[in-house]
Protein backbone atom coordinates (compact mmCIF):
# COMPACT_ATOMS: atom_id res chain seq x y z
CA UNK A 1 0.00 0.00 0.00
CA UNK A 2 1.45 3.32 -0.99
CA UNK A 3 1.41 6.52 1.27
CA UNK A 4 -1.93 8.15 2.03
CA UNK A 5 -2.88 11.80 0.12
CA UNK A 6 -2.58 13.76 3.58
CA UNK A 7 1.11 12.16 4.28
CA UNK A 8 2.17 12.72 0.56
CA UNK A 9 0.27 16.34 0.48
CA UNK A 10 1.90 17.17 3.47
CA UNK A 11 5.23 16.25 2.67
CA UNK A 12 4.77 18.21 -0.72
CA UNK A 13 3.77 20.90 0.91
CA UNK A 14 6.60 20.76 4.13
CA UNK A 15 9.43 20.32 1.12
CA UNK A 16 8.16 23.43 -0.67
CA UNK A 17 8.10 25.41 1.95
CA UNK A 18 11.71 24.33 2.83
CA UNK A 19 12.88 26.20 -0.14
CA UNK A 20 11.79 29.44 0.71
CA UNK A 21 13.27 28.96 4.35
CA UNK A 22 10.26 28.05 6.60
CA UNK A 23 10.02 24.88 8.59
CA UNK A 24 7.51 23.80 11.68
CA UNK A 25 10.20 25.38 14.24
CA UNK A 26 10.16 29.05 12.25
CA UNK A 27 6.21 29.00 12.47
CA UNK A 28 6.25 28.21 15.66
CA UNK A 29 9.07 30.96 16.78
CA UNK A 30 7.17 33.74 15.20
CA UNK A 31 3.84 32.61 16.65
CA UNK A 32 5.89 33.32 19.89
CA UNK A 33 6.99 36.49 18.95
CA UNK A 34 3.35 37.92 19.25
CA UNK A 35 2.54 36.09 21.85
CA UNK A 36 1.87 38.36 25.17
CA UNK A 37 0.05 36.17 27.81
CA UNK A 38 0.21 33.06 29.35
CA UNK A 39 2.79 29.94 30.13
CA UNK A 40 4.76 30.37 26.61
CA UNK A 41 6.26 26.71 27.01
CA UNK A 42 2.36 25.59 27.40
CA UNK A 43 1.73 27.45 24.79
CA UNK A 44 4.55 26.62 22.88
CA UNK A 45 3.95 22.81 23.45
CA UNK A 46 0.07 23.65 22.23
CA UNK A 47 0.96 25.40 19.29
CA UNK A 48 3.21 22.83 17.85
CA UNK A 49 -0.11 20.22 18.08
CA UNK A 50 -2.44 22.01 16.68
CA UNK A 51 0.18 23.00 13.82
CA UNK A 52 1.00 19.40 13.00
CA UNK A 53 -2.91 18.49 13.33
CA UNK A 54 -3.80 21.37 10.96
CA UNK A 55 -1.32 19.90 8.59
CA UNK A 56 -3.53 16.81 8.36
CA UNK A 57 -6.51 18.69 7.27
CA UNK A 58 -6.95 18.05 3.17
CA UNK A 59 -8.98 21.47 3.29
CA UNK A 60 -6.05 23.51 5.14
CA UNK A 61 -3.64 21.83 2.72
CA UNK A 62 -5.00 22.50 -0.04
CA UNK A 63 -5.01 25.96 0.58
CA UNK A 64 -1.48 26.21 1.42
CA UNK A 65 -0.46 23.94 -1.34
CA UNK A 66 -2.36 26.77 -3.91
CA UNK A 67 -0.45 29.42 -2.43
CA UNK A 68 3.00 27.60 -2.72
CA UNK A 69 2.18 27.10 -6.32
CA UNK A 70 0.87 30.49 -6.65
CA UNK A 71 4.22 32.10 -5.68
CA UNK A 72 6.00 29.41 -7.88
CA UNK A 73 3.91 30.66 -10.69
CA UNK A 74 4.12 34.35 -9.88
CA UNK A 75 8.31 33.76 -9.80
CA UNK A 76 7.87 32.24 -13.56
CA UNK A 77 6.16 35.41 -14.69
CA UNK A 78 2.72 33.02 -15.25
CA UNK A 79 0.41 34.94 -13.10
CA UNK A 80 -1.99 37.70 -14.75
CA UNK A 81 -0.11 40.48 -13.22
CA UNK A 82 3.38 41.85 -12.72
CA UNK A 83 4.10 39.49 -9.43
CA UNK A 84 7.19 40.93 -8.64
CA UNK A 85 5.72 44.92 -8.52
CA UNK A 86 3.47 43.24 -5.61
CA UNK A 87 0.80 45.55 -7.06
CA UNK A 88 -1.54 47.16 -3.81
CA UNK A 89 -4.85 46.55 -6.64
CA UNK A 90 -4.16 43.04 -6.27
CA UNK A 91 -5.97 41.52 -3.12
CA UNK A 92 -5.94 37.77 -3.63
CA UNK A 93 -2.92 37.14 -1.44
CA UNK A 94 -4.83 38.49 1.72
CA UNK A 95 -8.04 36.65 0.89
CA UNK A 96 -5.71 33.47 1.08
CA UNK A 97 -4.21 34.40 4.27
CA UNK A 98 -7.45 35.44 5.96
CA UNK A 99 -9.49 32.25 4.33
CA UNK A 100 -6.51 29.77 5.71
CA UNK A 101 -6.62 31.53 9.48
CA UNK A 102 -10.47 31.20 8.72
CA UNK A 103 -10.69 27.67 7.79
CA UNK A 104 -8.31 26.96 11.44
CA UNK A 105 -10.53 29.17 13.85
CA UNK A 106 -13.10 31.22 12.40
CA UNK A 107 -13.33 35.53 13.07
CA UNK A 108 -11.02 34.86 15.40
CA UNK A 109 -8.60 33.91 13.18
CA UNK A 110 -9.07 36.75 10.74
CA UNK A 111 -8.17 39.01 13.41
CA UNK A 112 -5.30 37.35 14.50
CA UNK A 113 -4.31 37.04 10.96
CA UNK A 114 -4.43 40.88 10.82
CA UNK A 115 -2.69 41.50 13.51
CA UNK A 116 0.47 39.19 12.24
CA UNK A 117 -0.17 40.46 8.64
CA UNK A 118 0.66 43.92 9.67
CA UNK A 119 3.38 43.22 12.50
CA UNK A 120 5.35 40.56 10.01
CA UNK A 121 7.28 39.04 12.90
CA UNK A 122 9.79 36.40 11.83
CA UNK A 123 9.81 34.05 8.77
CA UNK A 124 6.44 36.47 7.75
CA UNK A 125 8.52 39.23 7.48
CA UNK A 126 11.46 37.78 5.68
CA UNK A 127 8.98 36.33 3.13
CA UNK A 128 7.55 39.61 2.51
CA UNK A 129 11.08 41.43 2.65
CA UNK A 130 12.23 38.67 -0.22
CA UNK A 131 9.01 39.72 -2.21
CA UNK A 132 7.25 36.62 -1.74
CA UNK A 133 3.64 37.93 -2.53
CA UNK A 134 1.31 34.51 -1.47
CA UNK A 135 3.91 32.76 1.24
CA UNK A 136 3.70 35.70 3.49
CA UNK A 137 0.30 35.83 3.56
CA UNK A 138 -0.40 32.45 3.76
CA UNK A 139 1.82 31.64 6.60
CA UNK A 140 0.74 34.88 8.55
CA UNK A 141 -2.47 32.81 7.83
CA UNK A 142 -1.71 29.93 8.80
CA UNK A 143 -0.08 31.27 12.42
CA UNK A 144 -2.60 33.30 12.73
CA UNK A 145 -5.59 30.89 12.93
CA UNK A 146 -3.25 28.00 14.80
CA UNK A 147 -2.85 30.74 17.96
CA UNK A 148 -6.00 31.96 18.04
CA UNK A 149 -7.01 27.63 18.39
CA UNK A 150 -4.41 27.60 20.74
CA UNK A 151 -6.39 30.36 22.84
CA UNK A 152 -9.77 28.69 21.95
CA UNK A 153 -9.18 25.56 23.63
Amino acid sequence: MGISPILNSKNLLLKGLERYGVDLESMIETAMELCISGDKKKIRLKLREVMLKKLEDPNLLTLMIAALKLEEEGIKGNLPFNYHGDPIHIYIDEVIGMTIANEISGTKGIFNFRWYDAKKPGVIGELDRRGCVFLDDAIAGFIAGCMSRVFEE
